[in-house]
């Protein structure tokens, strides 16, 4: 159980005391629909620097590179290989495409990530003609990926109707330049392109 449940808009500092440096974030939710993880790295424009800094279930970048000979067909590496942000701190989740499983995680490494990057925006995308309405307890929870330990938890208790895409959390840097994990629960309609506008 997490130690923490946030409301939207409440946020969990993570003191570099504490020793925090690596991450999961797991997004949950029930029944079986097709929803997509995504996350932005932002800079201080609130804009991804560069296109890597989009990391997404089709990025070009991933966590090692094709190799035909290894991974054969294209798709098989897009499938089984972990698209990952520029800098390498951020390691995506592979496309659940049966909207089944687990749901989908996300591991955030604190010292590898960009001097040049303030926020770390965690998104997510429901498709299949339907909208975050039809989905139902969906969460995200952050752990500290050394201990297993939960550190807080997110439930999405939104009433969002007609919004297909959703800001559901980010990591951003605050003013003594420590990261904090704020709850955001903000939704949009028009999908992952409506993010992918905003973003950059």
């Amino acid at each position: 159980m997490a130690r923490f449940n946030l409301n939207k808009g409440d946020r969990f500092k993570l003191s570099k005391d504490a020793g925090l440096n690596n991450l999961q974030v797991h997004l949950s939710w029930d029944g079986y629909h097709d929803l997509d993880s995504s996350t932005f790295l932002l800079g201080e424009e609130g804009v991804i620097n560069n296109d890597a800094d989009f990391v997404f279930y089709n990025s070009e970048n991933r966590q090692e590179p094709y190799d035909k000979a290894k991974h054969g067909a294209k798709r098989n590496y897009i499938a089984t290989v972990r698209p990952m942000s520029a800098d390498g701190s951020v390691l995506g989740s592979i496309d659940e495409v049966d909207g089944g499983g687990d749901g989908e995680t996300i591991d955030i490494c604190l010292d590898k990530v960009d001097a040049k990057i303030q926020e770390i925006v965690f998104v997510a995308t429901v498709h299949g003609n339907e909208t975050f309405g039809d989905v139902k307890d969906a969460a995200i929870t952050l752990t500290n990926t050394d201990t297993g330990e939960e550190l807080c938890r997110y439930a999405l208790n939104e009433a969002f109707a007609a919004e297909d895409a959703a800001e559901i959390a980010k990591l951003f840097l605050n003013d003594e330049g420590e990261w904090e994990f704020e709850a955001v629960g903000v939704g949009h309609e028009g999908g992952l392109q409506t993010l992918i506008d905003l973003f950059t």
